[in-house]
């Protein structure tokens, strides 16, 4: 059998799936930008790069639409040198990043596939390694065709389809928030029981000693005294009814400051409906989105709770003086998580998160609860 016969299939099969991974990825980050632009944040942040934050937004869209175009063109054959050059500079790049990151381990998740699929830094590092040496098996195969004459019409179209595409994925997504919702508050995320741990209320904090006379150990209650008999209990541990915290709520400290206390249970534990009006930074709160969730929270605050809050800078647990009466402060980084948005409305029913708008869509809303 001839090489070409044995390995003819290989490029082919290494340009479908490095292609169908770019598709993915561009649209699975362009799904979320918010999302993307913060994971960008946390990238420059983490390599001492803040002064670029401000480019985080720009930097995050123009990730999605270059993976969604180069892999789409892959896929339909488009310019194949350039294309498989281009990939393979990229390649090159992430597969470097990763690299470092999982040495050093300054993030959880790469971010890769923005929230839809998260896979720790050293799977990460080995995927990239993969996909580097399928894009060399495509560049290699393809690097004899000719590079710089014009596109034809067909090469033009596709290419400017595909960047098309994305970028309007992107901004419908960006002024409705996600298609799908993956992230840590989605809706059908039950507060009360995942993120402030209701069932960890009613346990208190033991001590755990190990009996010296019959072995064992054995769970005592501060106020019991009976493991002051050093000669017969020796200390283990101390386990707080907060040991167990679900996974969401350890990462994200689900906190509503007011006059310095987290006073998060007197909201999450509301029964019936209450609508969080969230608003991200009030110096950049523009003039037509206050109107429509002034005018949102007066149709509705009839007949539900109605509660203002407002991002505060982390571990910062108290308000401007001129904030509105009985509103609260949320961390940044945790409102952003709750809602895809620089400010919107999200609803919860007897502490579940049921549903979110951005301020853009908060019109429509009103008018569909109104028609019900």
């Amino acid at each position: 059998m001839t090489r070409k016969g044995t390995y003819g299939w290989l490029p082919e099969v290494c340009r479908i799936v490095v292609g169908a991974v770019f598709v993915f990825s561009g649209v699975a980050k362009g799904i979320d930008p918010w999302g993307t632009a913060l994971k960008v944040r946390e990238y420059l942040t983490a390599f001492g790069l803040e002064a670029l934050a401000g480019w985080s937004t720009a930097l995050a869209v123009a990730q999605c639409v270059a993976e969604t175009a180069l892999g789409g063109m892959l896929l339909c054959r488009v310019r194949m040198k350039l294309t498989a050059l281009l990939m393979l500079v990229l390649m090159g790049f992430f597969t470097l990043l990763t690299l470092v990151i999982a040495i050093w381990n300054p993030l959880d998740d790469c971010g890769c596939f923005g929230s839809a699929l998260k896979i720790d830094n050293w799977t990460t590092f080995a995927k990239n390694v993969v996909l580097l040496a399928a894009t060399i098996v495509v560049w290699r195969t393809w690097r004899r065709e000719h590079f710089f004459f014009p596109f034809s019409v067909r090469e033009a179209a596709l290419t400017a389809l595909f960047a098309l595409c994305a970028g309007a994925l992107i901004g419908y997504c960006w002024r409705n928030l996600p298609i799908l919702d993956n992230g840590l508050y989605a809706a059908g995320t039950d507060l009360r029981r995942d993120v402030l741990c209701s069932s960890c209320m009613g346990r208190s904090m033991t001590l755990v000693y190990e009996d010296l006379q019959n072995g064992g150990e054995r769970e005592f209650a501060l106020t019991d005294t009976t493991w002051y008999d050093t000669t017969r209990w020796r200390y283990v541990a101390t386990r707080s009814p907060y040991d167990s915290l679900p996974e969401r709520a350890r990462k994200y400290d689900f906190a509503l400051w007011r006059g310095g206390y987290d006073r998060a249970d007197e909201v999450v534990f509301a029964d019936g409906v209450t609508y969080l009006m969230l608003v991200r930074d009030r110096t950049r709160w523009r003039a037509a989105c206050r109107t429509a969730m002034e005018r949102f929270a007066a149709r509705v605050g009839t007949e539900a709770r109605i509660v203002w809050v407002f991002g505060v800078e982390e571990e910062q647990n108290t308000l401007d003086p001129a904030m509105p009466e009985g509103a609260f402060g949320m961390d940044r980084a945790t409102m952003a998580e709750l809602l895809r948005a620089d400010a919107g409305v999200v609803r919860l029913a007897d502490g579940v998160v049921t549903d979110k708008r951005s301020c853009a869509r908060l019109d429509k809303w009103m008018n569909h609860k109104t028609r019900r």
